[in-house]
């Protein structure tokens, strides 16, 4: 029983250790199965791999008085495989495929894991930008109090209030630069599912960003 009881405590910590993980293998999962190119070479290998090199003839006759060892008289079908023997073109033609899906499976995963770099790059501009807007609007604030208490010149809250205007327009420029980049990635690698590739890049851009 204590050892249960160990080993349900060991699960129960280690499992938002390997959740911290889960979004972006589960984006390059869905990469994987969903993107168009790689889907479609995919399929192409699976149904090489079906395929065979052997061939089937089925002959039909008929017999008048039945065969010597006991044979009813009547309709009779046989069936002549013929397998080559030494020949590996199904071989080859299974490897060839599996080549070309593994070459193009590694390309769109390089170009995808670049993309998602560039989006956790923007993510950090963006938190830097929030936080450049709340010390602007603090300091906006504080300066308000001082000329509230007489203490400040009205006058000096202009500049005051506008390097909060450039703090907000920079958090919206960049935010809108991340949204846009997201979405493109997850319509260029999410296929038909990119929605749900979406929602797992903003997941992992926010267990990212400090």
């Amino acid at each position: 029983m204590i050892r249960k009881a160990a080993l349900a405590a060991i699960v129960t910590i280690a499992a938002p250790v390997w959740a911290e993980a889960a979004p972006l293998d589960d984006a390059i999962a869905l990469v994987q199965r969903a993107h168009p190119v790689l889907a479609a070479e995919y399929a192409e290998y699976r149904e090489t791999t079906r395929q065979h090199d052997w061939s089937s003839d089925i002959t039909l006759g008929w017999t008048q008085r039945g065969t010597v060892e006991g044979g009813a008289a009547g309709a009779n079908a046989g069936i002549s495989v013929s397998i080559p023997l030494f020949d590996r073109s199904h071989e080859l033609r299974t490897a060839e495929a599996r080549s070309a899906w593994t070459a193009s499976r590694d390309g769109v995963l390089t170009g995808f894991l670049a993309s998602v770099s560039e989006l956790e790059a923007l993510a950090l501009k963006l938190a830097e930008a929030e936080r450049m807007r709340d010390f602007r609007r603090d300091r906006l604030e504080y300066q308000r109090r001082q000329v509230e208490e007489g203490i400040a010149e009205p006058d000096s809250l202009w500049p005051v209030a506008e390097a909060m205007e450039l703090a907000d327009l920079d958090y919206a420029e960049r935010q809108a630069k991340q949204q846009a980049l997201s979405e493109r990635i997850a319509r260029e690698f999410g296929g038909e599912q990119w929605t749900t590739l979406r929602d797992l890049l903003a997941e992992h851009v926010n267990r990212k960003v400090p």
